[in-house]
């Protein structure tokens, strides 16, 4: 049988159709085979879809790093700046807080203190890091052995936790404290080491003057033992004895280190040139770590701290002075100052917070009540005078244990206020006795009393007026409360009501006597008001 092939050759001037439709492009089936083949291959052996790129790993964040910085002398006021600038660090959350230690030393209690806090935070998330740049003696190697890390350059020492009493006096020699508060720093030394990884043995050695200190060489390992733990040691290693042990540091030594000898015996991280080095080693740079140093406010409280109990003194003496001769409001203005300087100095210093101000207030409020509007007898001014006492008192005391009588700290803390407070009633006192026999002489004195000028009142001429002027009676220009000023012949003298009593305006009094530059006045019955 024959088979007609169609002709699809190109013709002249007509475009090839395809034999199997008039209308179809001749090139059209076979494009539609091969179409075809691809679907058939395709189904028979499909490419694979290609899985989507995994992306790599990303480069860590740089971690969060602060600092806070821990200089001079170790008190409650460097404890209560430590806890609040670690808090104030913590509000970041960051990964690690590097302290840097440069102390001679200072309170125990405080020091303690700083170390129990020390411990919690690096309990966390968180990371303390000490760097000690030249020293850390004594209550500053307490602290700096409650952080994981201890970087040193090669010029610092630490060691040395001697728990002493030093006197005022350089002659006195110093004193080690018994046994009682010596075994609590080292209970405290022991839980640093367990909890950070420090030598417990080595620790202890360095606040326990009177215990030996041994090394012995266990199959390749050194292990450090303080006397009061050989004989558990031993009986824990049977067939070892004493005698095979090294004794590192007899009695009557505490141990200290030099930076190179703290790194090589374990007890310090490593050495550094500076603490840029350590924010590299952290893995951050310089410049963007988070600082927490002492605010402003801080460091005027702490250059003022000195001067409290004559801030104190002054405050309450320009305030007795208002009573006493009326100057216009300069002296109160003077108390206002004066106190007001006290307390913010005291309240930055953590010693003064609400209760001392509550009770300062009452008593103020108690006094000025007694002088102008309810005359009591005096008991009034007294109970407002006992409230400023105890206020003054407790602004001398640290906030966080002054009412915890059973805290170690408590009694020295008493016995420091009642001093200060004592020296800020001398204050008070000795400017009493200078103000009342000097300022009525004083040219500013004349121009502030009141309406008229004081031509007739210093002390000599009074004293020597003195036998004249007793029994005679005058009328009072201001009121006494028991303060204030009679007239005299035309003349305003300075004058105070016997037994404290209130005299108002114009009232009649009897002279009773002179001095320093003060008449001493008693109320005529009729005009006397109790």
């Amino acid at each position: 049988m024959r088979v007609r092939i169609p002709d699809t050759r190109v013709r002249r001037g007509k475009p090839c159709r395809s034999p199997f439709h008039p209308s179809m492009p001749a090139d059209m089936p076979r494009f539609l085979a091969l179409a075809l083949c691809a679907c058939l291959l395709a189904a028979a052996d499909p490419v694979p879809t290609p899985a989507p790129v995994e992306a790599g790993p990303q480069p860590a964040a740089a971690p969060t790093v602060a600092f806070v910085p821990v200089d001079g002398v170790i008190d409650d006021h460097r404890a209560g700046q430590f806890e609040r600038a670690i808090e104030n660090a913590l509000k970041s959350k960051p990964r690690y807080i590097v302290v840097r230690v440069a102390t001679d030393g200072g309170s125990l209690g405080s020091a303690m203190q700083m170390l129990e806090k020390a411990l919690k935070i690096g309990s966390g998330e968180t990371e303390l890091v000490a760097f000690i740049d030249n020293r850390a003696y004594s209550a500053g190697a307490l602290i700096a052995y409650g952080h994981k890390r201890i970087y040193m350059t090669s010029q610092a020492y630490i060691g040395d936790i001697g728990v002493i009493f030093m006197s005022e006096d350089p002659a006195e020699p110093i004193k080690y404290a018994p046994e009682k508060l010596e075994s609590p720093v080292r209970a405290l030394l022991r839980q640093a080491g367990q909890h950070n990884g420090w030598d417990q043995a080595r620790l202890q050695k360095m606040t326990a003057r009177n215990q030996e200190l041994w090394r012995f060489d266990i199959d390749g390992k050194r292990s450090f033992v303080i006397e009061d733990d050989l004989p558990t040691f031993l009986a824990a290693h049977p067939g070892l004895k004493k005698e095979e042990g090294v004794q590192i540091l007899g009695k009557d030594r505490l141990l200290t280190y030099t930076a190179s000898e703290a790194v090589a015996e374990g007890m310090a991280t490593a050495l550094v040139k500076d603490i840029d080095e350590v924010y590299r080693l952290l893995g951050v740079e310089p410049s963007a770590v988070q600082k927490h140093v002492p605010s402003q406010n801080e460091m005027v409280a702490e250059k003022l701290g000195g001067w409290a109990p004559l801030l104190a003194g002054l405050a309450v003496l320009f305030l007795i002075l208002e009573f006493k001769m009326p100057s216009g409001g300069m002296f109160l203005i003077g108390a206002a100052i004066c106190g007001g300087l006290f307390l913010i100095c005291q309240y930055w210093l953590d010693l003064a917070g609400a209760p001392e101000v509550i009770l300062i207030g009452l008593g103020i409020a108690a006094v000025i009540a007694e002088v102008f509007f309810l005359p009591t007898g005096g008991m009034l001014a007294v109970a407002g005078l006992v409230a400023i006492g105890g206020g003054l008192i407790l602004s001398f005391m640290p906030d966080n244990y002054q009412f915890e009588t059973g805290d170690v700290r408590w009694g020295a803390a008493v016995g420091d206020a009642l001093v200060q407070s004592l020296l800020a009633l001398t204050v008070m006192t000795v400017g009493i006795v200078i103000a009342i026999a000097s300022l009525p002489k004083t040219r500013a004195m004349k121009v502030l009393a009141s309406a008229t000028a004081i031509d007739g009142s210093s002390a000599g001429a009074l004293e020597t007026a003195a036998p004249s002027l007793v029994g005679r009676r005058v009328r009072a220009r201001t009121m006494l409360r028991p303060s204030g000023y009679v007239v005299i012949d035309g003349r305003d003298v300075a004058a105070i009501a016997e037994h404290g009593v209130m005299v108002a305006e114009g009232g009649e009094v009897e002279i009773v006597s002179a001095s320093l530059g003060e008449l001493l006045v008693r109320p005529v019955e009729s005009e006397s008001r109790a």
